[in-house]
């Protein structure tokens, strides 16, 4: 692909000037145009060292309200970032719906620089591509706009300008990075091309910009910039007129009856009770700490019907945890701030560092349950997220991470008797909502909706487990056990 790029093609000063402003300004208006729309930009920069990246990119910044821009120039993972899942700190630097990111290099240079490098535990480019296009996918499937510019000169065009650099004092790059900018493009040439290759798609492809001359270069990039912006601002347009002239019918068939035949009837006594909590207790504060030693993160996932026990059970969890270690994540509606962003961005904020444990009191699930049932998003995007919500546990569990997930099922005459139980009691009467009993009225198309995710959702690498709730107590001691037993199967 880089092998064919023509690199002798040139623009003259008066030839740039004569185009420039025209550039800038309609790509200003049509930036106005996606603000309004709330689209979301992402534009990534990418190339050769001595390239003319930063003065290009400088050149297109100007093109765009600085109010709705936000620029990211990224490098070798902070101690922090380490300790997450390698694109963890990409997805926190995702822009809102109708706001702009651009990046000076990305998830793109960080993959070809640790596939070169033979000791790191990533050092396959087929894993950085499955996860790039998975990433990307998810990004445009949300609507975002994406576009990936790669600056690119010869061998000799660098080597020239590598020395000019050093002669004239200018620094190759404003941040410390261990590389041999003399032999890069020896070094990465074969996988930058394969990178581009396998990377390249409908919805997000590569622009490969001849960058030997600035003035061609800049202008090549910005009128790529304005036809996408062009094109997929008249397709969005025509999309949501198609949306308000048909309303597509969800025709889902339910294919699994296991929540039906779930034993509600399982009861534990007392005594027995008391003695496998304090022992299973016992033994995951200890599992705790090997956790911590052997640097795996654990994140446990609470989904249930509305009193079903799920502050109960994550209490028992904690009550012998070290509180240094582990962290319990309560979610509720998202705020406006959190709507800005694709659905599963507030989720990766909120992931565990290496050795330490997230316990969330709901989940990503919301999706495809309550945003599901009660018509907070598009049948497209809940059906789309299955896909997604599996390849985001999948990138999880690749870096190490122990998933865990609990659904607590009661049948509808327990629900209303807690709900009563608490609507009597006074110290518990701050546990039931009006929200509480209009759900309960959709109890048959939650149960549709539940049956659907457990079963496109259940994987070997996150599986599922029914805890049968109607007895709290017996709740608590599966989910104790449980956890437990996925723990060790993961450290030993």
């Amino acid at each position: 692909m880089l092998e064919s790029v023509d690199l002798s093609l040139r623009m003259s000063k008066g030839e740039y000037k004569a185009q420039i402003e025209d550039l800038y300004i309609r790509i200003g208006e049509l930036q106005r145009k996606a603000w309004k729309m709330n689209i979301p930009i992402i534009i990534v920069f990418e190339g050769w060292h001595a390239s003319g990246m930063d003065s290009i990119i400088n050149r297109c910044m100007l093109a765009f309200n600085p109010m709705g821009l936000r620029f990211h120039v990224i490098v070798k993972p902070t101690e922090e970032e380490s300790k997450k899942p390698k694109f963890w700190r990409f997805w926190q630097k995702i822009p809102a719906y109708g706001k702009i990111a651009i990046f000076e290099r990305s998830w793109y240079s960080r993959s070809i620089i640790e596939s070169f490098d033979k000791r790191s535990r990533y050092n396959e480019l087929d894993y950085y591509v499955k996860e790039i296009n998975k990433f990307e996918r998810q990004l445009t499937d949300d609507g975002y706009l994406l576009m990936k510019f790669f600056m690119h000169v010869s061998q000799e065009e660098q080597a020239k300008r590598l020395k000019l650099y050093e002669k004239k004092g200018i620094p190759i790059s404003v941040v410390s990075e261990e590389l041999d900018y003399e032999n890069e493009y020896k070094c990465y040439f074969t996988l930058v091309d394969e990178m581009i290759q396998k990377t390249h798609s409908s919805h997000s492809p590569w622009t490969i910009v001849e960058a030997e001359n600035l003035n061609y270069a800049t202008i090549k990039t910005l009128s790529t910039i304005l036809v996408t912006m062009e094109s997929y601002i008249i397709s969005r347009l025509k999309s949501n007129i198609s949306l308000l002239v048909s309303k597509s019918i969800a025709d889902f068939i339910s294919s699994s009856n296991g929540l039906l035949n779930a034993d509600l009837s399982l009861m534990i006594e007392d005594e027995r009770y008391e003695r496998e909590k304090d022992l299973y207790q016992k033994i995951l504060g200890e599992l705790q700490y090997e956790l911590f030693q052997e640097k795996r993160p654990l994140m446990v996932v609470f989904e249930g019907w509305d009193a079903a026990g799920k502050g109960g059970n994550i209490r028992r969890i904690a009550e012998k945890l070290d509180p240094r270690l582990y962290k319990v994540e309560p979610i509720g509606v998202p705020n406006d701030y959190e709507k800005s962003h694709h659905y599963l961005w507030r989720f990766y904020r909120r992931v565990p560092d290496a050795g330490h444990i997230t316990i969330f009191d709901r989940s990503w699930y919301g999706r495809v349950l309550v945003e599901r049932v009660e018509n907070f998003c598009q049948e497209e995007r809940w059906q789309q997220a299955y896909e997604e919500i599996n390849e985001f546990e999948e990138t999880l569990t690749d870096f190490g991470t122990i998933i865990v997930k609990f659904w607590l099922h009661i049948d509808k005459e327990e629900q209303l008797r807690r709900f009563q139980d608490r609507e009597s009691i006074p110290e518990k009467q701050w546990k039931i909502t009006p929200d509480d009993w209009r759900n309960r009225e959709k109890w048959d198309d939650y149960l549709k909706a539940l049956d659907e995710m457990l079963l496109k959702t259940d994987t070997k690498y996150a599986p599922w487990t029914v805890v049968e709730s109607n007895d709290k107590r017996y709740s608590r001691i599966k989910t104790l056990s449980t956890l437990v037993g996925a723990i060790e199967k993961h450290l030993r």
